[in-house]
């Protein structure tokens, strides 16, 4: 850009010396063009020198005019190294496709021959001044052609559950092209099929590559056809059903305690396997869980446990789950046999009851009844303002906290009251 930028002035010069010429002095003209060329590629040297570089991609050798019935077996190199002499703002921007190496085969004969390699560019600004290597030992044989079979060869798994099935491919055999000593090499032309996360059937065509007995790449030799038509059918092995989990709790709380609530998280796990197995898994139990003891426990029970899974099949996702088992005190009743007090008797009176003791039936969690006694209970009735006689009072029971009344027996109490002697 800044020598377009240039132009107009050295054009100006070029114009102003033509000028001259017109007017009659010719001499004088001439010198006059010639010098503002001069001054112009001065300056524009001045700007943009002129720079040798090493160019820094390899550039790729081209074999070209072979005769006819002959092919390139080696090289003893498929690439050169290139020196530059640029202006210093276009090396920067040449790309290897700026330049084409190239080695000339034309009128060679088969054999191994010391060929020059010559490199141009198609920048007209840019001169290559030094190749490395400048020549290649090429070696050349007769052309062959092979007729060989065409092999499938599959390439990662399907996704999980399924498995490759039948295959096929069109055509079953292919000709290789190319020199005698390569094409011997060749045992097969090979497509390879990428089945990796598939869970259909591949149909598609595929690039041939020409292989060894070994299974090794082969350079230099064609495949004609290049592609072929593979058809593999992928098939479902196994399936994914869902089961419950069942707990397996063993053993038994302490004395007084019961387990309340179980719970499973998750409550539902993934099974893959065959279809014969996951049948034979019991749609009701489902999976059941390593077992879980509770024996003399008091207290809620939290365990992470593993499945027991058939042979032959496996979990989706964790392997474990995360068992919960509430264990509280068990409610219950008991009976205590408790001796009435009579409170608030007349003066002078004396009361007498009809039993001398009330049946008190308590309920609450086993183990608290289990430390009760009747000592602890207290029953009461009131013969507030009663007179001589006999009289049936209400009962009033005070029970030990963490209990409650039942009911008692008798519902009522009778008394006696008469004159104190």
């Amino acid at each position: 850009m800044s020598m377009l930028r240039r132009l107009p002035r050295a054009l100006a010069f070029v114009l102003r010396g033509g000028a001259l010429a017109i007017a009659g002095n010719l001499s004088l003209a001439v010198l006059s063009v010639a010098l503002s060329l001069t001054l112009w590629l001065y300056v524009t040297e001045r700007e943009n020198p002129q720079q040798t570089a090493t160019f820094n991609s390899a550039i790729p050798v081209q074999f070209v005019n072979v005769p006819n019935g002959l092919a390139v077996a080696n090289a003893s190199a498929t690439s050169v190294r290139i020196q530059i002499s640029a202006p210093a703002n276009q090396i920067s921007q040449l790309h290897p496709n700026d330049f084409q190496a190239t080695v000339n085969l034309g009128g060679l004969q088969a054999g191994t021959t010391n060929v020059a390699v010559d490199v141009t560019s198609s920048n007209g600004r840019v001169n290559v001044t030094d190749v490395t290597p400048a020549r290649v030992d090429v070696t050349i044989e007769n052309l062959r052609s092979k007729e060989v079979p065409v092999k499938v060869s599959l390439v990662g798994s399907p996704q999980l559950g399924f498995a490759a099935g039948t295959q096929s491919v069109t055509p079953a055999s292919v000709t290789v092209t190319g020199p005698e000593s390569l094409v011997a090499l060749a045992d097969s032309a090979v497509a390879e099929v990428n089945l990796t996360g598939l869970r259909v059937d591949f149909d598609d065509t595929v690039t041939l590559k020409p292989r060894d007995v070994h299974g090794g790449d082969i350079s230099r030799v064609t495949v004609s056809p290049a592609k072929a038509h593979v058809k593999v059918s992928i098939n479902q092995r196994e399936f994914t059903s869902g089961f419950i989990v069942t707990p397996n709790v063993g053993g038994t709380p302490a004395p007084g305690y019961n387990i309340t609530s179980v719970t499973i998280d998750p409550p539902l796990v993934a099974v893959t396997g065959a279809a014969d197995i996951l049948q034979s898994i019991d749609a009701v139990k489902g999976i059941s869980t390593e077992e879980i003891s509770v024996a003399d426990q008091r207290s809620d029970v939290v365990r992470q446990v593993g499945l027991l899974l058939p042979t032959g099949v496996q979990l989706q996702g964790t392997d474990k789950v995360t068992v919960r088992i509430a264990i509280s005190p068990a409610r219950g009743e008991q009976t205590f046999s408790v001796v009435p007090q009579i409170r608030n008797v007349t003066s002078g009176l004396v009361a007498t009851p009809a039993q001398s003791t009330v049946v008190v039936t308590l309920s609450g969690d086993v183990p608290t009844l289990q430390t009760v006694t009747p000592e602890a209970i207290t029953v009461t009735v009131d013969a507030n303002g009663l007179g001589p006689g006999l009289h049936a009072l209400s009962i009033t029971v005070q029970a030990p906290a963490g209990t409650s009344v039942v009911r008692t027996d008798p519902g009522q109490l009778g008394i006696a009251l008469s004159q104190r002697p």
